[in-house]
């Protein structure tokens, strides 16, 4: 996240502090469109993914007095929104959400950019697919750095604070994500 972004956040979780209940709606308005493609990303369903980020911000709402710096607030909403993705994947595939869907849905999460003659688009969306399903057969924590890094584009550091892990270690977890990536793209094509 941009620093004037963190600033104004920090800003935000103040003014919620102070009694401000504003406030609050302006920092889900700042961060709820991350918060649902984060969600999307990891349910692939459209309803599912609006009830989880709904589910996500009534927890940060309830939960803010545990956040001791308001500086990290971008963080520490990622972590928890990655726990409640992380719990929500898990109760739906208990439950057989995933078995019917498709992964060559429209509707998947990820686009990537294309070209824009109807050739240039058929080809980017098969890509997109190879992509897709490739991602989908990663171990969830390739995925999840994957999705975080490649997809959001969050950065080094800022993945390392959320998973709270080392720079030097969210460096080789990326790297061998991507070298899974890579390696099951080459058994697809």
């Amino acid at each position: 996240m941009p620093q004037s972004g963190e600033n104004e956040s920090a800003e935000l979780v103040r003014a919620l502090r102070r009694g401000d209940n504003r406030a609050f709606a302006q920092l889900v308005r700042l961060h709820q469109s991350r918060i649902f493609n984060l969600a999307y990303n990891y349910v692939k369903d459209e309803e599912e993914a609006k009830d989880l980020t709904q589910d996500i911000f009534i927890t940060v709402h309830r939960s803010l007095a545990s956040l001791r710096d308001e500086a990290k607030f971008g963080a520490w909403l990622y972590q928890l929104a990655l726990n409640h993705c992380r719990n929500r994947y898990k109760r739906l595939q208990r439950r057989g959400f995933f078995r019917s869907r498709s992964l060559d849905d429209p509707d998947s999460p990820l686009h990537l950019a294309g070209g824009e003659s109807p050739e240039a688009l058929l080809a980017q969306h098969d890509q997109d697919q190879l992509v897709r399903r490739a991602i989908a057969e990663l171990a969830p924590a390739e995925k999840e750095i994957i999705l975080l890094r490649d997809i959001d584009g969050l950065s080094y550091e800022e993945i390392g604070v959320i998973l709270e892990i080392p720079l030097g270690t969210v460096k080789s977890k990326l790297n061998r994500a991507r070298l899974a990536l890579k390696n099951r793209l080459g058994k697809i094509i």
